[in-house]
């Protein structure tokens, strides 16, 4: 996710909502501390999880209302978002688990039963954040945090904890606030990126509600759309002799790596010895973001060294991940700890890769045909594919250099899929942005969260992954799509609104999570769209279409981009380095080119060629303006292209609503024209 960067956490946040302010002189000597607190094995918890940064994209940023429910003995827990509309049980001695959640009008339910040995809980505990005994909780093991005062955090005096992890240079801190009874009250995170001198971070969590002690059995009780899901899983228990062999434990691993990006916990990693962080820092076990660190701090080093030595450059000597190798090939990339530093690889990848791969179809990973072939829903193959993109320029023709960056067809700029595995979504709204933006000179910002919400039937699976092409028909049937102003961007599964939804509802029943979501999410979360509504909601662009580039044609690919606007591409971006791009020219020997090894769509903005000579593609990523440059990076164009010209998608407008869009532009401008010459 991107909820950390490092740098120094001053303890006055002014300028915050419901900032802590430190107290001063003998005020904060009146407090006796005995330490830090000790969290009970049982609780309830709920809390407000805020990303202020999202605000670029979204006003007023992004926030989740979380309700968890913790029984550590038993290890049973529940996690509910947004007022219950999504709704996770785990029971982790028994080897169950249920996520109930909305899909399209309807709420549906995954369920999972069977034996999850050891290594399959230990991996399961790890993806959530949590540990194994005495550290397994959701809220994160401050007992070895250091004292740092007292602050008034709204209205309240609040002790504070304080956690700082050295790596060389980099400083990570963090703050914990508790009421003077030890209760949770606010976790806070804010830091300059030393490593590339840039912008802050923010990573908010506000305590609302705390209730220790053991947890009823009626939270964890099996909802009645999981009993018919459970009931459906018996019936398949022979075809299934291992959970850990099938499909079922691959998509507990997926939600919980999406929930635990959520958690306090999961900010620390699973499992660490805090004390020793602080203690032994250099001679105890590494924790994951002292592991993070020392894989970006080795690959720069790599990277210097085969600058400087043209005979470590040929001969490769910094193989793993591409340092010295990507130098031999004219190309030189660096990397930085940044906001996904703190999470294992797995837990990045759950909530960051979100395209559904596929070996069938041969146009690509995100094909009709390939979603087709793996399932996800009724897939509906369509008209929309309208051929194969046909090149007009001779490759000497072509723009030495293209950036759309900046312009309309860029749209808003970089957004943030935040842990919703949604790239698929972001792709194609982007290709389709530009598109519209090329034909009609309106420079919107199209809606991601109406296709996560609504394009279920088209192969995709919502925030667990999906596809481009059966998006844009999606788009097509729909009779086109909104403005995320309209349809603003939750990061979680919603009910699909407005009229891009079928009319049939949802079944009755399931009180106590997501089914009674949809009617008490407008009072429970006044601040988001909840539930269904009956808001009219308009198209702003409709789409006859697209058009496949040649897969691997490379002069095409740089024609479309610079004829026609952004592109929608896939690559093989699961590599690690990618993880911490910072800037430079990136090169993997390991990326695959080929549709199996697709898992990441992403949009491309661009061509050129550095002044040294190395030629790049330039894309656009969703991964927040933290990432990267600003939100960009540079592949390199020859050789290896980590897959960006294996399955590029063009968006197709649809002729009638570009006409009538330039008429009505047309018209308004003459009246304004009119208007001032009156005046």
């Amino acid at each position: 996710m991107k909820l950390l960067l490092f740098g120094v956490l001053p303890l006055l946040l002014a300028g915050q909502a419901n900032a802590a302010r430190a107290l001063d002189g003998d005020q904060s000597g009146q407090i006796r501390v005995q330490g830090p607190p000790k969290w009970p094995d049982s609780y309830e918890v709920e809390y407000t999880l805020s990303l202020p940064y999202v605000q670029t994209m979204q006003p007023g940023g992004l926030k989740y209302p979380v309700h968890v429910w913790w029984d550590g003995p038993g290890q049973k827990y529940r996690f509910d978002v947004y007022g219950g509309m999504d709704s996770n049980g785990w029971n982790l001695q028994e080897g169950y688990y249920w996520n109930l959640y909305p899909r399209i009008t309807e709420v549906t339910c995954d369920f999972a039963n069977g034996t999850v040995g050891p290594t399959a809980r230990q991996s399961l505990m790890g993806l959530l954040g949590l540990g194994e005994g005495d550290s397994a909780s959701p809220l994160p093991d401050i007992s070895g945090w250091s004292y740092a005062g007292t602050a008034r955090v709204r209205n309240a005096e609040a002790l504070v904890w304080q956690l700082s992890v050295r790596n060389g240079e980099k400083t990570a801190n963090y703050q914990f606030y508790t009421a003077l009874n030890g209760w949770p009250i606010m976790f806070y995170m804010m830091g300059r990126n030393l490593i590339t001198g840039s912008h802050f971070d923010e990573y908010v969590i506000e305590f609302t509600r705390f209730k220790p002690g053991p947890i009823a059995a009626s939270a964890f009780a099996l909802p009645g759309t999981c009993k018919a899901a459970m009931r459906q899983q018996q019936q398949q228990q022979q075809q299934q002799q291992q959970v850990e062999n099938g499909g079922a434990l691959t998509g507990m691993r997926g939600v919980a790596a999406r929930v635990g990006a959520l958690l306090p916990a999961a900010v620390l990693g699973p499992a660490q010895d805090t004390s020793g962080i602080l203690n032994e820092l250099r001679t105890r076990s590494e924790t994951v973001l002292e592991a993070n660190a020392r894989f970006v701090d080795e690959h720069n080093r790599r990277v210097r060294d085969a600058a400087t030595s043209a005979t470590s450059a040929a001969s490769g000597s910094a193989g793993a991940g591409g340092g010295a190798s990507a130098v031999a090939e004219g190309t030189s990339y660096t990397l930085s700890l940044n906001r996904f530093a703190h999470l294992t690889h797995e837990q990045w990848a759950a909530g960051m890769l979100g395209l559904k791969r596929s070996t069938a179809g041969g146009g690509g990973s995100s094909s009709a045909a390939g979603a087709a072939a793996n399932g996800g829903g009724r897939t509906r193959l369509g008209s929309a594919a309208l051929g194969t993109y046909e090149r007009v320029l001779s490759n000497d023709q072509l723009p030495a250099n293209v950036d759309w960056r900046g312009t309309g067809a860029d749209g808003p700029g970089v957004k943030d899929q935040v842990s919703c595995g949604s790239c698929w979504a972001f792709s194609a709204a982007g290709a389709m942005q530009g598109a519209w933006f090329k034909a009609t000179g309106q420079s919107l910002s199209f809606s991601e969260q109406q296709l996560v919400d609504c394009a279920w039937d088209y192969g995709n699976d919502g925030c667990a992954g999906g596809f481009v092409e059966p998006t844009i028909q999606y788009v097509v049937d729909a009779g086109g799509v909104t403005q995320e102003s309209e349809y603003p961007y939750l990061a979680q599964n919603s009910f699909c609104n407005g009229p891009f939804a079928p009319t049939t509802s949802p079944p009755p029943g399931d009180t106590s999570t997501a089914a009674n979501a949809a009617a008490n999410a407008t009072s429970a979360v006044p601040s988001q769209r909840g539930g269904r509504s009956s808001r009219s909601v308009a198209a702003s662009a409709r789409f006859s279409g697209y058009v496949n580039v040649p897969s691997r044609d490379e002069g095409a690919l740089m024609e479309a981009v610079a004829l026609h606007g952004p592109v929608a591409v896939l690559m093989n971006a699961a590599l690690p380095p990618f993880k911490f791009y910072s800037e430079g020219v990136y090169y993997n020997e390991q990326c695959g080119q080929g549709p199996e090894s697709m898992d990441h769509a992403i949009l491309l903005v661009g061509y050129g060629t550095t002044p040294e000579g190395v030629d790049y593609w330039l894309i656009k990523n969703s991964w927040s303006k933290y990432w990267g440059m600003d939100g960009y990076a540079r592949i390199a164009r020859k050789g290896n292209d980590c897959g960006i010209t294996t399955d590029p998608v063009l968006a197709v407008v649809d002729a009638a609503a570009v006409a009538a869009t330039v008429a009505k532009t047309t018209s308004a401008a003459a009246a304004a024209a009119a208007t001032k010459t009156v005046v």
